[in-house]
């Protein structure tokens, strides 16, 4: 799926891979709505893991995307010119190596990609997602930065030691001392971290805000930000994404 945000002025592609939400609030249709707020002018394409069905009342469903069509897309994928930065979300298990191979070939390139792994494991409502943290482990290993929730972070902690060259965005921490405010927390793989502490956001929490703020970093990665001001750029706009949320039938959602 090819979905031209603007003319490409020279900032490049940027893809997004993952599962399908027809619903809208999270998945590829809100990261496809996240890079035409932050990438305008940067051109999308998009694989599909797999169909899921959330927000109902009841646990999320999968259906996989079948192997040979996700190959043909990731090929397709790998193949364009001015791939600037790559954003995955939902991977199913029986994918998971079809996803490892095509982050090595990235890597392989001149001058890869930048990437950004939002692992997706249960659904809030119940109901299993992506493949089990034991087996995301290969691929967090292959990309830039990880931007797990909290149940998803403590999930591939248990499973193994996390890869040493990977960059950790540890989400929602709390402040001593200070409950009115609220602090993300970049972790890199030298040691170093960098605090993003801000008020906290009172009311609901929408869906699809790990999807959207992953999709909006990477665009800021497209553009060739350093990690630290891409991360930034990424909380600030998703706070203020968050104050406009509305409610629908199902919940909590970002704006569209």
């Amino acid at each position: 799926m090819t979905t031209p945000t603007g003319m490409l002025g020279g900032l490049g592609q940027i893809a997004v891979i993952g599962g399908m939400d027809p619903s809208g609030g999270a998945g590829l249709l809100r990261d496809a709505w996240t890079v035409a707020q932050r990438g305008p002018k940067l051109e999308l394409h998009a694989a599909c893991t797999a169909i899921t069905r959330q927000g109902e009342g009841g646990p999320a469903r999968v259906a996989s995307t079948e192997p040979d069509i996700l190959a043909r897309e990731l090929d397709r994928v790998a193949g364009l010119e001015h791939l600037r930065a790559v954003k995955l979300g939902m991977i199913p298990a029986e994918h998971v190596a079809m996803i490892e191979d095509f982050l090595v070939r990235l890597r392989a390139r001149p001058h890869p990609p930048r990437t950004v792994f939002d692992p997706v494991g249960s659904a809030s409502a119940g109901g299993r997602l992506g493949a089990p943290a034991a087996a995301l482990l290969g691929l967090v290993a292959r990309v830039e930065l990880l931007t797990p929730n909290t149940a998803e972070l403590a999930e591939l902690r248990a499973a193994g030691p996390l890869p040493s060259g990977v960059a950790v965005l540890i989400k929602g921490e709390a402040v001593v001392d200070r409950p009115d405010r609220i602090a993300d927390r970049l972790c890199f793989a030298d040691g170093g971290q960098q605090v993003f502490e801000r008020p906290r956001l009172v009311g609901a929490d929408p869906r699809g805000t790990g999807c959207a703020l992953a999709s909006a970093i990477a665009c800021e990665l497209a553009h060739g930000r350093s990690m630290i001001t891409a991360v930034a750029a990424g909380v600030a706009w998703l706070d203020g994404a968050r104050r406009r949320s509305v409610r629908a039938a199902d919940g909590w959602h970002l704006p569209r």
